[in-house]
């Protein structure tokens, strides 16, 4: 597993709300847009507009239960603190924080927006930082086509054959001539195709802002569980045995609870031959797995037991755990036997099952187990 996500620096984090995704995210959407020509009141020509369109695309979006609390969007006028541009802090450092902390890339697109150097520099720093924390861009930029453009759209608008992103198509003819929706219409977002074209962005920005919030919620946990499987003692290990070798099994597992674990469940289990009572016993052995943060299989001379548990237990009920818990679960065979059980075909099994072979025989092998925990945890891989 690469090394947790690096927090965003600086005042954001330490004064501002995060946003609905969750950390290391302080804003959901950030816009990006020019302002067009000044107005000859030092006022940008498309900056009105663009500011009635973040407002309604906002108001759409807060409609979503799971949004109304906690969603944050970014546009530069915006007067909110956390929300806008800080008219105290230097402009450069802060744009660049804001947009590095913002989930998603909603570009207002024109060719004034290809000619900023603003813009240009915004892209920049957002796609260097997503590279930075390790999250790919695909899915993550909205390109809302406020006007036909002339200029080329650089990467990663395009693709390497120069195809654009597709989009959202947010402009009219009105008299022959391209407007933004809404433009000639008082107020803009009275304008029925404007309220119409704003909700199917909204359609489309929910379910990659859910899916994003929910790779981040999941990052997050196994990065609490590769935190607690190096903790020195304290996790739960499920330790497997049958109850004609009662005596093998309660000997590993009070070796295990005098080093800090705990230890699940309370007995061997019954040797049974009843299919209906194997079926409860596997049930309550997958709630019980779930809950677990490894399982140690003890091997004893008991050789077709041991080939059945590390199928039936190290692979399947495991696997049934683990899709229920989405934990880790790392698996060991514990040999208490010796060299007489390593046969290769068995350690064959062992590799498929993914179960490692830890020499119970040795009087310090409980030594072993929490440095093989970290060592699983290490090897469990993925970063964002």
């Amino acid at each position: 597993m690469t090394n947790p996500m690096p927090a965003l620096s600086g005042f954001l984090t330490e004064v501002f709300d995060m946003a609905y995704v969750g950390l290391p995210f302080t804003h959901d959407l950030f816009v990006s847009y020019s302002h067009g020509r000044d107005d000859g009141k030092g006022k940008g020509l498309l900056q009105p507009w663009s500011a009635v369109f973040v407002e309604a695309l906002e108001r759409e979006l807060l409609l979503e239960n799971q949004l109304c609390e906690d969603l944050r969007i970014f546009i530069d006028k915006d007067a909110r603190p956390g929300h806008g541009v800080d008219p105290m802090s230097p402009l450069t450092d802060q744009l660049r924080e804001h947009i590095n902390g913002s989930a998603l890339l909603v570009i207002l697109m024109s060719d004034p927006y290809l000619a900023s150097a603003w813009c240009t520099d915004e892209r920049n720093w957002w796609c260097q930082h997503q590279e930075k924390i390790g999250f790919g861009i695909n899915e993550r930029i909205a390109v809302v086509k406020i006007w036909p453009t002339t200029g080329v759209w650089p990467p990663p608008l395009s693709d390497s054959r120069g195809e654009h992103l597709v989009g959202f198509d947010f402009h009219s003819l009105i008299s022959g001539k391209h407007r933004p929706l809404g433009w000639a219409d008082e107020p803009i977002s009275s304008n029925p195709d404007f309220r119409k074209a704003t909700i199917g962005i909204v359609a489309q920005l929910l379910p990659k802002l859910n899916k994003l919030k929910a790779r981040l919620e999941e990052h997050a946990r196994a990065e609490a569980e590769i935190k607690h499987l190096h903790k020195p003692g304290g996790q739960t290990i499920y330790l497997h045995g049958r109850a004609d070798q009662a005596q093998t099994w309660e000997k590993a597992g009070l070796a295990l609870a005098d080093k800090g674990f705990f230890v699940l469940p309370g007995s061997p289990d019954a040797v049974n031959d009843n299919p209906q009572k194997i079926q409860e016993a596997r049930e309550q052995r997958v709630e019980i797995l779930s809950d677990c943060d490894a399982l140690l299989l003890v091997g004893t001379a008991n050789e077709r037991a041991l080939d059945a548990d590390l199928v039936v237990i190290g692979k399947h009920d495991r696997q049934s755990a683990r899709s229920r818990s989405n934990r880790l679960l790392p698996c060991g065979l514990l040999n208490t036997v010796g060299t007489a059980i390593v046969t290769p075909m068995r350690q064959a099994s062992a590799r498929h099952v993914q179960a490692d072979w830890i020499d119970g025989t040795k009087d310090d092998w409980t030594s072993q187990i929490q440095q093989w925990l970290q060592d699983k945890s290490s090897l469990s891989g993925g970063g964002l």
